[in-house]
């Protein structure tokens, strides 16, 4: 992936997470299936924008490291 393919996936990720929330603010009563599925998702999209924050650093190290040799 280049850097703007992971930006853009990254992009689209926080909207997914910004919807979510969206979602969880506006339950007007408390839906325990409803509310455990909107946290599941949220959990795995964040897990989903972590690993490509971790991904994008990674690459930069490894390119800083090869950079300097």
């Amino acid at each position: 992936m280049n850097a703007s393919s992971d930006q853009h996936n990254k992009t689209r990720i926080q909207s997914k997470i910004r919807f979510l929330e969206e979602q969880l603010v506006s339950l007007d009563h408390y839906l325990p299936e409803t509310y455990d599925y909107l946290m599941m998702e949220l959990d795995r999209q964040r897990r989903l924008l972590a690993e490509l924050e971790v991904q994008d650093h990674f690459t930069r190290i490894d390119s800083e490291n090869e950079s300097t040799h």
